[in-house]
């Protein structure tokens, strides 16, 4: 494959992902999607600047989102081709750094590794997220840059010229107001700039100092325009950093991603995932491979290209790791926030296939599969729960026929499907569903919708069934076990009040008092993929 040119090895990578995505091709215009949408709603391109009211820096993030949403609506194709075309792409940004990082350390043969790594990358399960919701092109866009700025700076090792500076800084600059992840881009051209043979500090620092001031910078924006250090979910978020769960976090995505974790039964996952909290564990497994890390360090000039690579993709896999290694780690269900390992999963491959390069040649060949075929299959698995839950998606969207009614208590929205997003809406507004009936079936709803429960469905049989008693209480009860009522995006506990009615929940079944039959309301339970109207 080394001597393919990078359009025909885009083609075979693109190729590829569409073989495997397209059951997702009119998926994930969902949840924050429809958020996105209604901050757009009566603001024209001048909401860029200050990101239609959302408190972070993204600018050219928001800039693309608007003008695709103002080009092609939610049409799907245009959509889906773009996020395939970037996954690809970064495949590709993948393959090539890896190769020209392995010839610069004196590798023979790096074929043997750079395409292992970039199926690894493409074939990843974890990748169905970023790839498919609407909403995550920051991720993969994020990833581009820092791909590209990583392989634009070995070529300026190369031979340092000011066009190549400059497309350094091209990749870097509008990254930053993109998403605040390319904060870690420095870190990675460091570790790639210092890595190499004669590499003088002073000679990498013409590239990293100039990011370091635009850093400066972008911080000094963020107070001025936001009143605040740092935007997105705040300070008090992205400054919290207790060192047990920040060093946990590190152990926990490499074992999510290269164990397959998140797919096994729930009581291994969480046997393994909480098992990685304890701090015996955690700190002594961090020693562990810290030694191993620093004896390859030690011994650098002695070691093996291949085992050089390991050591550098470790490095960039914890500083890619290190701005989300704080925030909260999902394990329960499929999907959710998968995003955040896409850029460090890129390394965690290419330090994968270096450890197994030393094996022999043949052996490497049968590693690389029982690594690559369950993550292609799971990935097609996973590809295909996204097209079973757009289907219910749509399907109830287009199946709400209550328009007539003042209000509307919706008694079981699914929140999601085996993990995969539906309706669910943080804000305590009751926004889901008449965001996605406005935006998504275009058709808007002007009464009060009441999303009374959600719950995650696992099948699309799944429903409930709603009955009134005497007393003017609905007694709302799932018709099948393996399902729990949720509010708010999270479990609903005991129940809840809210103005004009109260819930009461007993696990299985739940009651709504206080919100009495009358003219004008309509009372709604989900079964399958349809509603039923409660007398």
């Amino acid at each position: 494959m080394k001597n393919l040119r990078p359009g025909t090895l885009y083609l075979i990578a693109f190729a590829l992902v569409q073989a495997f995505y397209l059951p997702t091709r009119t998926a994930g215009f969902v949840t924050d999607f429809t958020g996105l949408l209604g901050r757009f709603d009566g603001q024209g391109p001048a909401g860029i600047w200050d990101c239609f009211g959302f408190p972070a820096l993204q600018q050219v993030l928001n800039a693309i989102l608007y003008g695709m949403y103002s080009l092609f609506g939610t049409a799907h194709i245009p959509w889906y081709l773009l996020q395939t075309s970037l996954h690809a792409l970064n495949g590709v940004l993948l393959f090539l750094l890896a190769q020209r990082w392995l010839l610069r350390l004196g590798h023979a043969r790096p074929q043997a590794i750079a395409p292992l790594a970039s199926l690894l990358f493409l074939l990843s399960p974890y990748a169905s997220e970023p790839v498919t919701w609407r909403v995550a092109q920051n991720f993969l866009l994020v990833t581009a840059a820092a791909l590209g700025s990583g392989l634009l700076a070995l070529k300026w090792a190369e031979r340092p010229n000011p066009k190549t500076w400059l497309a350094i800084m091209a990749c870097f600059l509008p990254a930053l107001f993109t998403f605040e992840l390319a904060l870690i881009i420095p870190a990675l051209n460091a570790v790639l700039l210092l890595s190499l043979p004669g590499q003088r500090a002073a000679h990498a620092l013409k590239v990293i100092a100039p990011q370091l001031a635009l850093i400066v910078g972008y911080f000094f924006i963020n107070r001025a325009l936001l009143g605040s250090w740092v935007g997105h979910y705040g300070a008090e978020v992205h400054l919290r950093f207790q060192p047990l769960e920040v060093a946990a976090n590190f152990l926990r995505y490499a074992a999510k991603h290269l164990l397959f974790a998140r797919y096994w039964p729930h009581t291994w996952k969480a046997a393994l995932f909480n098992g990685l909290l304890n701090p015996w564990a955690v700190w002594g497994l961090l020693a562990l491979l810290s030694s191993a890390l620093l004896y390859i360090a030690g011994t650098y000039r002695q070691q093996k290209p291949a085992l050089k690579l390991f050591l550098l993709a470790a490095l960039c896999y914890g500083a890619s790791l290190l701005p989300i290694s704080n925030l909260y780690f999902n394990f329960t269900l499929l999907v959710e926030n998968d995003r955040y390992g896409y850029l460090p999963s890129a390394f965690l491959s290419l330090g994968l296939i270096s450890l197994l390069s030393l094996l022999a040649r043949r052996a490497v060949l049968i590693a690389a599969a029982i690594c690559l075929l369950p993550s292609a299959a799971l990935l097609w698995s996973t590809n295909q729960k996204w097209q079973v839950a757009n289907q219910m998606y749509h399907a109830l969207l287009q199946g709400f026929n209550s328009y007539h009614a003042e209000e509307v208590y919706l008694l079981n929205l699914p929140d999601n499907y085996q993990g995969i997003g539906l309706f669910r809406d943080y804000s305590g507004q009751d926004h889901a569903f008449a965001d996605a009936l406005r935006y998504i079936r275009q058709q808007p709803y002007t009464g009060k919708i009441h999303e009374v429960a959600q719950y995650n469905l696992t099948r699309l049989t799944d429903g409930a069934t709603a009955a009134r008693d005497s007393s003017g209480q609905i007694r709302v009860e799932f018709e099948q076990w393996g399902n729990w009522w949720w509010h708010r995006g999270i479990g609903m506990g005991s129940g809840y009040r809210s103005e004009g009615y109260e819930v009461i929940s007993h696990g299985h079944h739940y009651f709504l008092l206080g919100a009495p039959p009358a003219d004008g309301k309509a009372f709604l339970v989900q079964s399958g993929l349809g509603w039923k109207e409660v007398e």
